[in-house]
């Protein structure tokens, strides 16, 4: 795999929205960062602001909460919502390293999708650093599993992601899809564009949870048993799956470098995600190779 250097963004952007489940207006300013950096959150309206308090930095041992969504919070107890889209666009777009200050206490949700994120760091541009990227190259398989929900990560050369949903739902049913994420044209395009998804049951118990507020059918695919509810259709015949893709990249992004390695996952979810990035995380100081890469073994 030819050497590369980590990246930041050429110059600042931002936008704004609301937040998926709290409704909540937001607004998330991305800012260029130094090498080694990695992508750190900052809390804009807490007390005090600007300081190693309001500071969370996306790593596994910052993950609070699985449900609905990756919540973040660090010692201090600054925490932020949904950063999962977010995290997938950096990753698609090959984003090292960046500073998010955010007013608000979740990410915009905007259309469900990693696209208008994507769309922003593109304006914003990437710049190279002089520090060396050293990605996490899998030298032997790692499994997380659950029941019949796994996420696997064996040796490859290259970044390949293959995925498997079954909903009961005759509306979304059992979907698979395999793509590279070094083709960035197609991650832009197909993971990028997957929206967000529930059925109208989940929206109605969300609801009732305090959750799912500024859920619309702008911003998520809402289905019905074999119904789908939103009139302009789907984006793409696998979008559901897509999504899933687009969760599992963005999740796995905690582990804080690209993975080179063939990810398989049936079923997989916030749960399984994050604590595969955790156990990525924890064992990629082990061995360094000639290119300095990263090897992890099981």
């Amino acid at each position: 795999m030819r050497k590369e250097t980590q990246t930041t963004l050429t110059k600042a952007g931002a936008v704004e929205g609301v937040g998926l489940h709290s409704g909540a207006p937001a607004r998330i300013a991305l800012a260029p960062a130094a090498a080694g950096y990695g992508i750190v959150f900052r809390r804009a309206g807490k007390t005090p602001f600007e300081t190693p308090e309001s500071d969370i930095a996306v790593r596994p041992d910052n993950v609070a909460d699985t449900r609905r969504g990756v919540t973040l919070k660090n010692a201090s107890g600054a925490s932020v919502m949904t950063v999962e889209h977010l995290l997938a666009a950096f990753a698609i777009c090959g984003v090292d390293n960046a500073l998010v200050e955010i007013d608000g206490p979740e990410v915009p949700i905007l259309d469900g999708s990693a696209a208008p994120f994507i769309w922003l760091i593109e304006d914003c541009g990437l710049a190279r650093l002089e520090a060396p990227r050293e990605p996490i190259i899998v030298a032997a398989p790692i499994r997380e599993e659950a029941g019949d929900r796994f996420i696997a990560v064996e040796p490859y050369d290259g970044r390949l992601i293959e995925i498997e949903i079954d909903f009961a739902d005759p509306a979304i049913g059992r979907q698979s899809v395999s793509l590279s994420l070094d083709d960035a044209e197609t991650a832009m395009r197909r993971l990028g564009s997957a929206r967000t998804f529930c059925t109208l049951g989940e929206v109605e118990a969300m609801r009732a949870a305090g959750l799912g507020l500024g859920g619309s059918l702008d911003n998520a695919v809402v289905v019905d048993g074999g119904r789908l509810l939103n009139e302009e259709g789907l984006r793409d015949p696998a979008e559901f799956a897509l999504h899933k893709a687009l969760d599992l990249v963005g999740d796995l992004s905690l582990a804080g470098a690209p993975i080179v390695g063939k990810i398989t996952a049936r079923k997989p979810g916030h749960d399984l995600n994050t604590r595969l990035a955790r156990r990525l995380f924890d064992r990629k100081a082990a061995a360094t190779g000639a290119s300095g890469a990263r090897l992890m073994q099981a």
